[in-house]
């Protein structure tokens, strides 16, 4: 059973934290999220819903390597959370762990500027990778990747969507990477899921 960490901060968008666990959890999958920096036990959301995560901080999941137990790293959007992501050293340190052992590492919206302050810090390969259209210029011009329009891309082992609205195929997008086309169509269809979304 494919096991994910989901990270939240205050300012992080709802839509893109609660799609993708509920997604994750109709599959089947382990699913555990983590407070990043919270003020309080819930991060405060971008839309004033409270939300109280798994585990408090990333440190209170214990000493083991997070990359070792978990099969996949999403970050949600929303401006004040991704910015929170982006000058994280322990998040940053866990984006590059991640990518160093060939998981996923998926983000969306203004999530994926996490991936460009990773690989600042870090080094390794850019790619290519799409995000909400107010931080394209971090993302394409500032960070040097290939940037595309799609609402999904994929790209080895980077996932990565636009915004609230690619919420629920950015979560059936990663079902599918990691357990295939006919568990995303299981968890679609009971959904009632447009063939377009």
């Amino acid at each position: 059973m494919p096991k994910v960490l989901i990270l939240v901060a205050d300012g992080s968008e709802e839509i893109e934290f609660v799609t993708p666990y509920d997604v994750f959890t109709r599959a089947g999958f382990e699913v555990v999220s983590a407070g990043v920096e919270l003020k309080e036990n819930y991060a405060h959301m971008t839309r004033n819903i409270r939300i109280i995560p798994d585990f408090p901080s990333l440190l209170s999941l214990g000493q083991q390597a997070l990359h070792e137990q978990h099969d996949i790293l999403v970050l949600p959007g929303g401006g004040p959370g991704a910015k929170t992501f982006a000058t994280s050293a322990p998040v940053l340190d866990l984006i590059n762990a991640f990518r160093d052992a060939g998981k996923y590492v998926a983000a969306i919206c203004a999530g994926t500027t996490a991936l460009v302050a990773a690989q600042k810090k870090h080094g390794g390969e850019k790619g290519r990778v799409t995000s909400h259209p107010s931080v394209r210029a971090e993302v394409e011009t500032k960070g040097g990747w290939e940037y595309s329009e799609e609402r999904v891309v994929i790209d080895r082992n980077l996932i990565t969507s636009r915004g609230p609205g690619t919420a629920l195929l950015f979560a059936l997008t990663i079902v599918e990477a990691l357990a295939g086309r006919e568990k995303r169509d299981k968890v679609a269809l009971p959904m009632i899921v447009a063939e377009t979304l």
